[in-house]
Order: C-alpha cells, then sequence, then structure tokens
C-alpha cells in the first residue's frame, strides 16, 4: 500500500514552490544579474523641480459653508498679498505654512477656495 503525504508537506511544497516564483518575479531569483539594483522611489524627499503652490478660485456662497471661512481682514500682511496674487491667477509657490489649514476666504463678500497643488 503506498503512503499518501500529508496535507502539511502538500502546503509546504507549495509555499516554497510559491515563494520560488515570487523572488524570480522580484528579480531575486535565478535569472536575476548580480548588478541589477532594484528602482527605489524616494518617500522622503520632496520634488524640487515641481514644488507645492497654493492657488485660489472664487466659488459661490450656497456652494460653501461660510461660516468655516477666514475673513480677509484677519490674514497677516504677507498672506493678504499671497492671496492677491493667487486670486489674480497666479499658483503661488513660496507661500506662509498656514495655508496648510485655511481652505476658505472671505473677501469683500465674495468666497474663495485655497488650494495646495503638488506634482
Amino acid at each position: 500500500m503506498t503512503e499518501r503525504p500529508s496535507s502539511r508537506s502538500v502546503l509546504a511544497a507549495l509555499a516554497v514552490a510559491l515563494l520560488g516564483v515570487s523572488a524570480g518575479c522580484l528579480g531575486a531569483g535565478p535569472g536575476a544579474s548580480a548588478t541589477e539594483t532594484p528602482t527605489v522611489t524616494p518617500t522622503t524627499t520632496p520634488n524640487t523641480d515641481c514644488p507645492p503652490a497654493l492657488t485660489v478660485t472664487e466659488v459661490p456662497a450656497d456652494q460653501v459653508d461660510t461660516e468655516s471661512a477666514v475673513a480677509y481682514a484677519n490674514l497677516t500682511a504677507d498672506q493678504q498679498a499671497t492671496f492677491d496674487r493667487a486670486r489674480n491667477g497666479t499658483a503661488v509657490e513660496g507661500f506662509d505654512y498656514a495655508w496648510r489649514d485655511i481652505d476658505l476666504v472671505e473677501y469683500e463678500g465674495r468666497y474663495y477656495n485655497t488650494g495646495i497643488l503638488v506634482c
């Protein structure tokens, strides 16, 4: 009588086979070159070719929570200058960190969404 392999043995053999296939797909198997290095995408270094830019877009008052708006008069002089440049259609680089917390500005009875573009 022939003895059948246990299910554990079969599972272990299957796991070893799959590991070998996976290693080959990852470039670590027998077909991989010793001189090849994997491509690593940096996660901590920002792309200096495309710095973040602040944008400002007018939105109708009935489409926003007007109570969450920051009044233009409450912005610092630097923030007002940045807002004015961005409101005129220019994406502004090198803006104050506080803009990360300002989503909506009320200016002369109109409301403007602010956003930070990152490419």
